[in-house]
C-alpha cells in the first residue's frame, strides 16, 4: 500500500469522555495521511497523468491527504468493524446519517455524537480527504496533490466550466459552489468563449467576447482577477453559462481515489500501531457514500480487480445514498 506515515496531530477524548454504552469512551486523532506512489505499479497505471507528476529520490510521487478517525478508547471493548465515510466536498456525513446528528453540520466546530449509535456499537469510524478543490472552509476534509509536469513546465489545456446561477449578479467564480477555481491563464485570450443555454438540453448562444471579461468587482471597480468572470448585462438565474478557456496547472486528481483504496486497506491489515489503536481488530471494512461521493465506491470496486487492491476493495460492503 502507498501510506508511509500517519501523522497524528491531535489526539483528544471524543464529547469529554461520554460513555457508549458497553464500548465506553472513544478517542478522536486528526492528523495527515502521507502516501508514496509508484507510477510504475499495475496498480497505479490506471491514474491519468500519474506519470507527469514530481517524483522523489526512490521515484516516487507524494502526496498527503487530511485524516480523522473516531476508535473506542479500550480496542477489546469494540466490534472490531470500520466504516469508512467517503467524504463529500470535504464534508464528513456518517454521523447525521446514523447517530441523527442535525444538519448541516458545521465542519469547523466540536464533533456532535448526536445519539451515539455507532459507537455503541462499537464501530471504528474513518474519514480521509480525497478531493482537492474543496472549498477554503476551516474543518472540510481535502487531498494535496502535486500538479501534472513536462519538460516545458506545467500543463496548459482548453477547460469548460458550467454553472448555473441561481440569483441575479454580475459576476461569477470559475467553479461550482465556491470550490478551487482554474484560472486562466491569459485575461485577454480572444479565443475564450461565454455560452449561455436556457437549459442543458437547448441550442447554446455564443455571449460576444467584447460583453464580458475575466473580472471581479472589487470597491465598486470591475478589475481583472483570473479567478472570476464578469458579464456587464449580468447572469440571469436559472440560464446555463459555460465557459471555455484556457488554464495552466492540471492536479494528479486521480491520486484521490488511491487515498480512499489505500487508507482502508492501511485500517483494516497494519498490526498494532498506537497511533490508530489496534487496528488489528479492525476485520471487518464497510464503506459509506453519500451523492457524487458514491461514484468513487463505483469506481474502486471495479479497481479491485487489480492485485493492489482487492483484499481491501472487494470484501468491503458498500452503503451508497
Amino acid at each position: 500500500m502507498a501510506i508511509i506515515a500517519l501523522e497524528i496531530k491531535a489526539r483528544k477524548t471524543l464529547a469529554g469522555g461520554r460513555e457508549f454504552a458497553a464500548v465506553g469512551p472513544y478517542l478522536q486523532l486528526d492528523g495527515t495521511a502521507h502516501f508514496a506512489v509508484d507510477p510504475g505499479h499495475p496498480g497505479n497505471r490506471c491514474i491519468t497523468d500519474l506519470d507527469l507528476a514530481p517524483r522523489d529520490s526512490d521515484g516516487r510521487v507524494r502526496f498527503a491527504a487530511d485524516m480523522r478517525i473516531l476508535t473506542p478508547e479500550d480496542p477489546k471493548r469494540g466490534s472490531g468493524r470500520l466504516l469508512f465515510d467517503v467524504v463529500n466536498r470535504g464534508n464528513r456525513l456518517a454521523l447525521a446519517m446514523f447517530n441523527r446528528v442535525a444538519r448541516p453540520i458545521t465542519p469547523s466546530v466540536p464533533l456532535d455524537c448526536g445519539d451515539g449509535f455507532l459507537m455503541r456499537h462499537g464501530y471504528t469510524v474513518v474519514w480521509c480527504g480525497w478531493q482537492h478543490d474543496v472549498p477554503a472552509v476551516d474543518g472540510l476534509m481535502r487531498i494535496h496533490i502535486p500538479d501534472a509536469q513536462t519538460a516545458g513546465g506545467p500543463v496548459s489545456g482548453k477547460l469548460l466550466v458550467s454553472f448555473q446561477p441561481t440569483a441575479p449578479g454580475q459576476v461569477q467564480l470559475l467553479s461550482d459552489r465556491a470550490h478551487r477555481a482554474y484560472p486562466s491563464s491569459n485575461l485577454d485570450d480572444p479565443e475564450a468563449m461565454l455560452l449561455v443555454r436556457g437549459a442543458d438540453d437547448t441550442p447554446p448562444q455564443v455571449i460576444p467576447r467584447g460583453q464580458w471579461s475575466f473580472s471581479k468587482i472589487e470597491g465598486g471597480q470591475v478589475v481583472p482577477d483570473a479567478f472570476h468572470i464578469y458579464l456587464a448585462a449580468g447572469f440571469v438565474p436559472g440560464k446555463v453559462y459555460q465557459v471555455i478557456y484556457t488554464t495552466t496547472g492540471a492536479p494528479v486528481i486521480g491520486l484521490g481515489l488511491l487515498t480512499a483504496r489505500d487508507i482502508v486497506a492501511f485500517c483494516a491489515m497494519v498490526q498494532r500501531s498506537k497511533a490508530i489503536h489496534a487496528p488489528a481488530l479492525l476485520s471487518v471494512p464497510m464503506r459509506l457514500a453519500h451523492h457524487r461521493a458514491g461514484a468513487i465506491c463505483a469506481s474502486l470496486s471495479t479497481w479491485a480487480s487489480t492485485k493492489m487492491s482487492r483484499s481491501a476493495w472487494s470484501s468491503t460492503d458498500c452503503l451508497s445514498t
